[in-house]
């Protein structure tokens, strides 16, 4: 259901959000599976089941690497920021994981800057490549069973 509202909710402007990406440079996210689930898979308390940092934000236009608990080491991957959210893509074979960042969900409004320190965000592993050319149009046609969770900036001073 949360999945849901985010995938039909106005998102946020995505060069504001990147601008925040890259300050943090590096964010570390958790993830569990949302979308249909048995009445037994519903536990109160579900840890998370998957868990991906970003690095290197903005030190390559474009790029950055990602890190994921399923896999061995850092992968490259695309980063676009067309209109309301930023997606880091990663090309496997004929498909594409792609963890896209949804909105901020809370501000430190201390200090001189205002920080972004909780992302929204979720993770789809699918085969719709045109994730390089629209990336908003392929997000919004995706079904609802995608991983949902948050990213934090890996350093919050």
């Amino acid at each position: 259901m949360l999945l849901a509202s985010w995938l039909c909710a106005p998102g946020a402007a995505a060069a504001p959000m990147l601008d925040q990406l890259v300050l943090a440079r590096d964010v570390i996210c958790s993830f569990h599976k949302s979308g249909p689930s048995s009445l037994v898979d519903r536990a109160p308390q579900r840890a998370d089941d998957l868990m991906v940092i970003i690095e290197g934000i903005g030190v390559d236009p474009g790029s950055a690497s990602v890190i994921s608990s399923r896999s061995v080491g850092p992968k490259p991957a695309r980063v676009y920021a067309p209109d309301t959210r930023v997606h880091f893509v990663e090309d496997v074979n004929d498909s594409v994981i792609v963890t896209t960042m949804l909105d901020c969900e809370t501000w430190n409004d201390r200090g001189e800057a205002r920080k972004c320190t909780r992302y929204g965000a979720v993770v789809t592993w699918h085969f719709d490549r045109s994730v390089h050319v629209d990336p908003d149009r392929s997000f919004l046609a995706l079904p609802g069973n995608s991983y949902a969770g948050h990213c934090e900036p890996w350093n919050l001073e």
